[in-house]
């Protein structure tokens, strides 16, 4: 299980490559004097769910999940399930469970929950409190 605090939410929606939700704790701060070390193994936690979109028309869409600290091996026929309120996002997938606090916005949520249900649809099941 891996738990933080949502600092930063990222969501990134482009009709021709995909869709990525990305939770980080860190706000990111373009730090151009980081050493190498910190490039290396950064200390920040995250999470990012991701959908491919193909580029040939035969050819499926990829989602994949991925964190800071856990190997998620995801299978493109398993389901990501969703917990979602304002407070929290909990999300069990592969056998794993991820529960991210979010201090978010009524815009920053709407959108958030907007996201979910429509890029990810076929792969999220939504879970009710």
């Amino acid at each position: 299980m891996m738990n933080f605090k949502c600092k930063q939410l990222n969501i990134t929606d482009d009709p021709d490559f995909g869709c990525t939700i990305e939770f980080s704790d860190t706000i990111d701060e373009h730090k151009e004097d980081l050493t190498i070390e910190e490039l290396i193994n950064p200390t920040k936690k995250y999470l990012l769910i991701q959908r491919s979109y193909p580029e040939l028309e035969f050819e499926n869409d990829w989602y994949s999940i991925e964190t800071s600290e856990i190997d998620i091996d995801f299978n493109q026929k398993d389901k990501m399930y969703v917990k979602l309120c304002h407070k929290e996002f909990e999300i069990y997938c592969a056998g794993i469970t991820i529960n991210i606090g979010l201090e978010l916005s009524d815009r920053e949520y709407s959108n958030l929950e907007l996201i979910i249900k429509t890029r990810f649809k076929d792969k999220v099941v939504i879970m009710s409190e």
